[in-house]
């Protein structure tokens, strides 16, 4: 993104300091790169990293929003969607925690926003605990304190012996509380309405109609809490995210223009993905995942200096006689190797590539097997319909045999059909 001083409304041409001091959380958070340029007028152009969202900038010298940046997903909103509903929103976009971003609402999906708030109100639905509520009853039998002078004026004289005005405390949930959550959930309802046919808007729409039913009907009421004094931690992030849909501030749609402030690492979505991919592949190569740490191998370290405390691959499959690692990369390194070979990247390229595999190779230490599979798992960049690249390279080492694979996974897939084919293709690729 360029940026002038006149977008900023500033002055001259001693802007670059100043903005980049006001705005250095801002440019941090989404990891953009500045450059400052002076042909074609004194301006700056701002380099996306690994990281999407939004963020908005303000004038060096007011300090007021004056416009915001939206760093889209390299592949498209929905492939995004696909992922995040498959790994369940374990991976979730980091939210608030500066100004509104002008008209970033209207970019941004509103299941992206969605989908934090409806795990945070799942773990407080899940954790929430019942208080004692004072109630009002008519009883057959007396409970608490009986208003007798009601009765007497009231139920007496028609007969109503046995009918009895109780007040008293039981056990329940927070009434204004649930009312709020009540009133949240109809409007991620309605939010989610126009996503309602592609996977993550139906996804999360069903976990939102599965919690209606858990709490069941009642009351609806604007959620219009203080955060001061909320002690447990899931209940404030459910305070928050009621908070979010209440002010609509990025679940509008067409309410709203300027949207919350938020970020999120692509890298880590793709190590969530691969991972959830890799339950689907397990079963096909008659593998398992590993338990708890049991894939992490700590490095001992002696002398005066230590470096990293151990080798941890992204996802590994496991067996009697044989193991696969799966590393995942969220680079385009094979995609630049298919097009244009190993002599036509840039050193930088060769460099980093270099590095990833002989982290790879270093992971087949890890077990003491005759078999073991070490993968870099890439970003297919090409058409879906064309097949992804893949290459294998062999070291035997007595009876031990050892593969090096470079492949590629698409971002999500569209279809079960789609899900289907990549399994194959990677369980013929791995079985040979």
């Amino acid at each position: 993104m360029r940026i002038d001083g006149g977008l900023v409304q500033a002055q001259g041409d001693r802007w670059i300091d100043p903005f980049l001091a006001a705005n250095r959380a801002a440019i941090q958070r989404l990891g953009l790169q500045p450059e400052v340029h002076s042909d074609d007028g004194l301006h700056m152009l701002l380099r996306p990293s690994g990281r999407i969202g939004a963020v908005p900038l303000v004038a060096p010298a007011s300090r007021r929003v004056v416009a915001g940046i939206l760093v889209s997903p390299r592949f498209r909103w929905s492939a995004l969607g696909e992922v995040l509903s498959a790994v369940g929103f374990a991976v979730a976009p980091a939210l608030g925690g500066g100004s509104l971003v002008p008209g970033s609402a209207r970019e941004v999906p509103s299941w992206l926003i969605a989908g934090p708030v409806v795990r945070r109100l799942e773990e407080f639905l899940t954790r929430r605990r019942l208080t004692f509520v004072p109630r009002h009853e008519v009883r057959s039998s007396p409970r608490g304190r009986v208003d007798w002078g009601e009765w007497a004026t009231r139920k007496l004289p028609v007969g109503q012996w046995t009918s009895l005005p109780c007040e008293f405390s039981d056990l329940a949930d927070d009434p204004d509380l649930m009312a709020a959550v009540r009133w949240t959930l109809c409007r991620l309802v309605d939010d989610l309405q126009p996503f309602a046919t592609i996977g993550v808007g139906r996804s999360l729409t069903e976990r939102v109609r599965a919690m209606q039913a858990d709490i069941g009907g009642g009351f609806l009421r604007r959620p219009a809490f203080a955060l001061a004094h909320v002690l447990e931690p899931y209940i404030a992030n459910a305070l928050e995210a009621m908070g979010w849909v209440a002010d609509e501030r990025g679940l509008g749609g067409a309410r709203a223009l300027d949207g919350l402030a938020w970020d999120l690492e692509v890298s880590a979505v793709w190590e969530a993905w691969v991972r959830s991919f890799a339950g689907l592949l397990a079963p096909q190569l008659g593998l398992r995942p590993p338990g708890p740490g049991e894939a992490r191998r700590p490095l001992r370290w002696q002398g005066s200096v230590a470096s990293m405390g151990a080798l941890a691959p992204d996802v590994g499959l496991l067996g009697g006689e044989r193991v696969v690692w799966l590393d995942a990369k969220y680079k385009a390194h094979l995609s630049l190797l298919a097009r244009h070979g190993w002599a036509g990247v840039s050193e930088t390229i060769r460099h980093a590539h270099r590095a990833d595999l002989h982290q790879a190779l270093a992971y087949a230490a890890l077990a003491d097997v005759d078999r073991v599979d070490s993968v870099l798992l890439y970003p297919h960049l090409g058409p879906a319909d064309v097949p992804p690249p893949s290459a294998v390279a062999t070291v035997a080492s007595g009876k031990r045999r050892v593969r090096l694979v470079l492949g590629a996974l698409p971002f999500g897939f569209r279809t079960p059909d789609q899900s289907r084919r990549a399994v194959k293709v990677w369980r013929d690729l791995l079985v040979a």
